[in-house]
């Protein structure tokens, strides 16, 4: 094919910046759309050109439609995601893949009987900041890797819980300031430190009403590499910082902020970090979720993983971050939120 035909499933707050990021892909076209609210699936389909249905189903009997973008509640995914892997349709899903690893092995188990790809959007993976850590360690540059953190400090205000009947609900939303905010974060630190091997953790709701879930957790993780870490995530902590992440060992260490190093040191200097630290300070390609999900977010990040998707498809690879590699970050949080609730230390 000379251009991987996109249709996207459901058309709320994240699927706009799905159809912005597939207009900047050469080899990718946004073909429908599809939405339960005729209106939204209308005024995106309008925007880029696309078809509007409000059945998904009637999307996914066009043959044009190679692959979905998967924007609906976590909590609902599951479901649809076996309908559009039985229709032969590549799967790019948004994060979370669901809302529990029970859930997400349906998913995996369904994409692998029909043969389609499935990848789960982490575009922070797509950073440059991420892309240096990354190297950096695989090359052996920090040396024994002692700590990772993640800190997501965000503010979430009582109209966006009321926005959507399921946010905030342990059925849809799967949890809170972990599952739904942090979970890039706590993505970024999986891929930096390797597997976790057991947690101890507590979580609360201390600044809302009327949730399900947690607006306050804290976690303390030991990597099965030896190194230890900490995990606080809130969406209470009015106006929002920008989301953090550090990684520390005996020879260096590099934090990122919004997806920008903003710390890059390490004991035996290389040429090449002249030349990042030059990058250092730049306003983020991400943008920030600090105070807002979308105010602040750009569709840079989405673009680059939705091309890289595209890539594989064309190719006949693995995406970047698949669907196993989607599942790590909740295998994670469940652990945390099991932690929390029997007050003991969960081995993963």
């Amino acid at each position: 094919m000379a251009k991987v035909g996109f249709g996207i499933i459901g058309c709320g707050n994240i699927g706009p910046v799905h159809a912005a990021a597939i207009a900047g892909v050469k080899q990718a076209r946004l073909v429908a759309v599809s939405d339960i609210v005729e209106a939204s699936a209308n005024r995106l389909a309008s925007q880029y050109g696309a078809d509007a249905y409000t059945d998904f189903r009637a999307l996914l009997e066009r043959k044009d439609v190679h692959a979905v973008s998967l924007c609906v509640p976590s909590g609902m995914r599951a479901e649809i995601a076996e309908i559009c892997a039985a229709a032969g349709k590549h799967i790019l899903c948004e994060k979370p893949l669901e809302v529990s690893t029970k859930r997400i092995d349906r998913i995996i188990r369904a994409t692998d009987k029909a043969g389609v790809l499935l990848g789960c959007v982490f575009q922070s993976r797509f950073a440059e900041g991420t892309r240096h850590i990354r190297k950096a360690i695989e090359t052996g540059r920090f040396g024994k890797l002692v700590l990772g953190d993640a800190y997501i400090k965000w503010y979430r205000s009582p109209e966006y819980y009321a926005s959507g009947a399921w946010r905030g609900t342990r059925k849809l939303d799967g949890g809170g300031a972990l599952m739904n905010q942090g979970i890039h974060q706590i993505d970024l630190l999986l891929h930096f430190m390797g597997p976790a091997k057991r947690v101890v953790a507590q979580t609360t709701c201390i600044g809302h009403e009327g949730l399900e879930v947690e607006d306050l957790a804290t976690a303390m993780v030991e990597f099965k590499n030896g190194a230890f870490g900490v995990i606080e995530g809130s969406t209470a902590t009015w106006p929002g910082h920008p989301a953090r992440v550090e990684v520390h060992g005996t020879e260096g260490g590099a934090i990122l902020e919004d997806g920008e190093l903003v710390f890059w040191r390490f004991s035996k200097r290389k040429p090449v970090d002249a030349k990042i630290e030059a990058a250092m300070g730049r306003e983020s390609a991400l943008g920030s979720g600090a105070a807002d999900p979308l105010a602040a977010l750009k569709a840079e990040g989405h673009r680059r993983q939705i091309e890289d998707f595209t890539r594989a498809i064309l190719e006949g690879r693995s995406p970047t971050v698949d669907g196993r590699e989607g599942r790590h970050a909740v295998e994670l949080i469940e652990c945390i939120y099991k932690s929390a609730s029997t007050g003991k230390t969960v081995t993963l």
